[in-house]
């Protein structure tokens, strides 16, 4: 039963699981690579390129503790809101990763052909749904505070789902991610047997005319209920399919660290779904609650 409760649950136990695993693989060399990719270009954290090996192992503490505090069934929501913290820290962080790292792909004309950029974009959503799920655990003293953060997040994770399906779905009309997707496509039960009648190109754009329509009847939410709840049914299918790459695309985990469990970075990025999907559960619960004035 889809429920307030049952989303807020299910969001801890997302956000849990992405960065218990992220945090252990901050530990190995698929970590220090992400760091190094993290700061070489950073406009502020560029000097700790030397330390690039400790300060992978420092996040990887911090994302771990951060995890368990989030998902642990601890009876108080103290701790829990401390990891939430956490975790709104780490998004800002990340973000900033967006604006002073180069995460354009130059082949394409450089902006908005956004490259690296695109597990970034993620973390505004993920940012909304830390807002979200935080927004539970309070003390009846600030429960106005809470219940407006609650109000707050709304539009933050709208606006991560947003931004991510249509920049991601708009870049599926150029030649570089129809390549970048082609590997995703061609070990998928669900899509490989379109290559027998189409080029990837076409595929491609079907792709990102399906995820730009999502974005048209998420919007929608203002006029019009029952096209902005296809829109989240939508948006749920489209995060469930890519996070079915993990089982499908091989490259998805290291083979330099051999394989499951190691994620490599198409499987870090992939993973971040689990939170987009976790966002979609999240608003349909808001959205059942407003219709039919269901409380949790």
């Amino acid at each position: 039963m889809l429920s307030i409760t049952n989303a807020v649950l299910f969001a801890r136990a997302s956000l849990a699981i992405i960065f218990l695993w992220l945090g252990a693989m901050s530990f190995t060399a698929q970590g220090d690579l992400v760091m190094i990719n993290w700061i070489s270009g950073h406009a502020f954290l560029s000097g700790l390129l030397p330390q690039a090996a400790s300060a992978a192992k420092a996040i990887g503490v911090y994302q771990v503790v951060m995890a368990c505090l989030i998902g642990a069934p601890l009876p108080s929501g103290s701790f829990r809101r401390i990891g939430f913290i956490m975790l709104g820290i780490y998004c800002a962080l990340a973000l900033t990763v967006f604006l002073t790292n180069p995460v354009w792909i130059e082949e394409a004309g450089g902006f908005p052909a956004i490259g690296s950029g695109q597990g970034i974009l993620k973390y505004l959503g993920i940012l909304g749904l830390a807002m979200w799920a935080g927004s539970f655990d309070h003390s009846r003293m600030f429960s106005s505070r809470h219940s407006d953060l609650r109000r707050w997040s709304r539009p933050v994770m709208m606006s991560g789902l947003v931004i991510v399906l249509f920049w991601i779905g708009a870049m599926k009309f150029t030649a570089v991610e129809a390549r970048g997707i082609e590997p995703l496509i061609q070990t998928s039960l669900l899509f490989s047997w379109m290559l027998n009648f189409m080029e990837i190109q076409v595929v491609s754009y079907i792709i990102g005319v399906i995820e730009i329509v999502t974005v048209l009847f998420l919007l929608a939410s203002g006029f019009n209920r029952g096209l902005y709840a296809i829109g989240l049914t939508m948006a749920s299918v489209t995060f469930l399919i890519t996070l079915s790459f993990l089982v499908s695309f091989p490259g998805s985990w290291s083979s330099d660290l051999g394989g499951f469990p190691f994620l490599s970075g198409s499987g870090i990025f992939l993973i971040k779904d689990l939170a987009l999907l976790a966002i979609c559960v999240a608003l349909a619960a808001e959205f059942r609650e407003y219709r039919y004035g269901r409380r949790a």
